[in-house]
Protein backbone atom coordinates (compact mmCIF):
# COMPACT_ATOMS: atom_id res chain seq x y z
CA UNK A 1 0.00 0.00 0.00
CA UNK A 2 1.11 3.66 -0.91
CA UNK A 3 1.41 5.87 1.91
CA UNK A 4 -0.53 9.06 2.52
CA UNK A 5 0.84 11.98 4.29
CA UNK A 6 -0.82 14.78 6.27
CA UNK A 7 0.71 18.37 5.13
CA UNK A 8 2.23 18.35 8.42
CA UNK A 9 4.16 15.53 7.76
CA UNK A 10 4.96 16.90 4.18
CA UNK A 11 5.52 20.23 5.82
CA UNK A 12 8.07 18.51 8.18
CA UNK A 13 9.44 16.58 5.08
CA UNK A 14 10.34 20.00 2.86
CA UNK A 15 10.98 21.79 5.61
CA UNK A 16 8.23 24.34 5.42
CA UNK A 17 5.45 25.52 7.81
CA UNK A 18 2.12 23.49 7.29
CA UNK A 19 0.60 26.92 6.21
CA UNK A 20 2.86 27.49 3.49
CA UNK A 21 1.87 23.12 2.48
CA UNK A 22 -2.16 23.75 2.59
CA UNK A 23 -1.92 26.99 0.27
CA UNK A 24 0.45 24.86 -2.05
CA UNK A 25 -2.57 22.26 -2.07
CA UNK A 26 -5.50 25.14 -2.15
CA UNK A 27 -3.56 26.69 -5.20
CA UNK A 28 -2.84 23.27 -6.59
CA UNK A 29 0.54 23.78 -6.82
CA UNK A 30 1.05 20.36 -4.86
CA UNK A 31 -1.67 17.69 -5.75
CA UNK A 32 -3.54 16.41 -3.09
CA UNK A 33 -6.78 14.39 -2.05
CA UNK A 34 -9.35 16.44 0.50
CA UNK A 35 -10.81 14.14 2.40
CA UNK A 36 -13.82 15.46 4.40
CA UNK A 37 -12.13 18.84 5.31
CA UNK A 38 -8.68 17.64 5.56
CA UNK A 39 -5.74 17.33 3.38
CA UNK A 40 -3.80 14.31 2.33
CA UNK A 41 -0.76 14.17 0.06
CA UNK A 42 0.12 10.66 -2.10
CA UNK A 43 3.47 9.39 -1.73
CA UNK A 44 3.81 9.13 -5.58
CA UNK A 45 2.22 13.16 -5.60
CA UNK A 46 5.09 14.17 -3.48
CA UNK A 47 7.68 12.60 -5.02
CA UNK A 48 6.74 13.99 -8.39
CA UNK A 49 6.90 17.79 -7.08
CA UNK A 50 10.20 16.86 -5.41
CA UNK A 51 11.42 15.62 -8.64
CA UNK A 52 9.96 18.45 -10.46
CA UNK A 53 11.43 21.47 -10.67
CA UNK A 54 9.45 23.65 -8.12
CA UNK A 55 12.12 25.41 -7.15
CA UNK A 56 14.19 27.64 -9.24
CA UNK A 57 17.14 25.91 -10.07
CA UNK A 58 20.19 27.04 -12.09
CA UNK A 59 20.63 24.40 -14.41
CA UNK A 60 19.89 20.30 -13.93
CA UNK A 61 23.08 19.58 -12.03
CA UNK A 62 22.51 22.42 -9.43
CA UNK A 63 19.00 20.23 -9.02
CA UNK A 64 20.84 16.72 -9.17
CA UNK A 65 23.26 17.71 -6.52
CA UNK A 66 20.27 19.30 -4.23
CA UNK A 67 18.72 15.65 -4.10
CA UNK A 68 21.58 14.20 -3.60
CA UNK A 69 22.63 16.52 -0.51
CA UNK A 70 19.32 16.29 0.71
CA UNK A 71 18.94 12.49 0.45
CA UNK A 72 22.87 12.11 2.02
CA UNK A 73 21.73 14.33 4.66
CA UNK A 74 18.08 13.66 5.18
CA UNK A 75 17.59 17.30 5.74
CA UNK A 76 14.69 18.28 7.42
CA UNK A 77 14.95 21.50 9.16
CA UNK A 78 14.45 24.75 7.05
CA UNK A 79 18.18 25.76 7.96
CA UNK A 80 19.73 22.62 6.62
CA UNK A 81 17.50 22.97 3.70
CA UNK A 82 18.24 26.28 2.86
CA UNK A 83 21.82 25.88 2.74
CA UNK A 84 21.76 22.59 1.03
CA UNK A 85 20.36 24.12 -1.72
CA UNK A 86 22.71 27.35 -2.05
CA UNK A 87 25.74 24.68 -1.78
CA UNK A 88 24.52 22.91 -4.44
CA UNK A 89 24.43 25.35 -7.12
CA UNK A 90 27.99 25.68 -6.48
CA UNK A 91 30.25 24.71 -9.40
CA UNK A 92 32.35 22.54 -7.23
CA UNK A 93 30.52 19.32 -5.62
CA UNK A 94 30.39 19.80 -1.78
CA UNK A 95 28.67 16.30 -0.64
CA UNK A 96 32.02 15.21 0.99
CA UNK A 97 30.99 17.27 3.83
CA UNK A 98 27.86 16.42 3.98
CA UNK A 99 26.25 14.02 6.88
CA UNK A 100 22.99 12.51 8.12
CA UNK A 101 21.24 15.88 9.33
CA UNK A 102 24.23 17.89 9.61
CA UNK A 103 27.12 19.70 7.51
CA UNK A 104 30.58 20.11 8.55
CA UNK A 105 31.05 23.83 8.72
CA UNK A 106 34.64 24.39 9.67
CA UNK A 107 35.71 21.96 6.32
CA UNK A 108 33.44 23.65 3.86
CA UNK A 109 35.37 27.44 4.74
CA UNK A 110 39.12 25.52 4.51
CA UNK A 111 37.40 23.83 1.07
CA UNK A 112 36.27 27.10 -0.25
CA UNK A 113 38.88 29.65 1.12
CA UNK A 114 40.07 29.90 -1.85
CA UNK A 115 37.11 29.90 -4.47
CA UNK A 116 36.36 33.38 -6.23
CA UNK A 117 34.28 36.02 -4.26
CA UNK A 118 30.95 34.94 -6.34
CA UNK A 119 30.83 31.67 -4.62
CA UNK A 120 32.58 32.57 -1.44
CA UNK A 121 29.16 34.79 -0.91
CA UNK A 122 27.14 32.08 -1.21
CA UNK A 123 29.01 29.73 0.76
CA UNK A 124 28.86 32.28 3.68
CA UNK A 125 25.48 33.18 3.08
CA UNK A 126 24.74 28.99 3.29
CA UNK A 127 26.86 28.82 6.13
CA UNK A 128 25.04 31.73 7.97
CA UNK A 129 21.57 29.91 6.70
CA UNK A 130 22.29 26.79 8.34
CA UNK A 131 24.19 28.37 11.78
CA UNK A 132 22.94 31.82 12.57
CA UNK A 133 25.77 32.80 14.59
CA UNK A 134 28.48 32.14 11.56
CA UNK A 135 29.42 35.83 10.71
CA UNK A 136 28.24 37.38 7.99
CA UNK A 137 28.15 41.08 6.66
CA UNK A 138 25.51 41.48 4.53
CA UNK A 139 27.60 43.66 2.29
CA UNK A 140 30.18 40.91 1.69
CA UNK A 141 26.96 38.35 0.73
CA UNK A 142 25.27 40.78 -1.45
CA UNK A 143 27.35 42.91 -3.28
CA UNK A 144 29.19 40.22 -4.77
CA UNK A 145 26.22 38.22 -6.65
CA UNK A 146 25.22 38.36 -10.16
CA UNK A 147 21.82 38.20 -11.26
CA UNK A 148 22.11 34.02 -11.21
CA UNK A 149 23.71 34.44 -7.38
CA UNK A 150 21.06 36.65 -6.57
CA UNK A 151 18.22 34.34 -7.35
CA UNK A 152 19.72 31.36 -5.86
CA UNK A 153 20.20 33.63 -2.50
CA UNK A 154 16.09 34.66 -2.61
CA UNK A 155 15.12 31.01 -3.46
CA UNK A 156 16.89 29.85 -0.57
CA UNK A 157 15.46 32.82 1.93
CA UNK A 158 12.02 31.35 0.30
CA UNK A 159 13.05 28.15 1.87
CA UNK A 160 14.32 29.01 4.83
CA UNK A 161 10.94 31.71 5.96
Amino acid sequence: MKNVFTPEQVAQVLGLSKRTVISWLQQGKLNGIKVGNRWRVREEDLDKFIDEPNMYFTDYIHRARFIEMQRRTQARDRNLISSIYILSSLSKPLDEFMEEGSMDVDAIRRATRFWGPLERALVQAALCLYDPTQPADINEVFSPLDSKGFEVMMQALRLRW
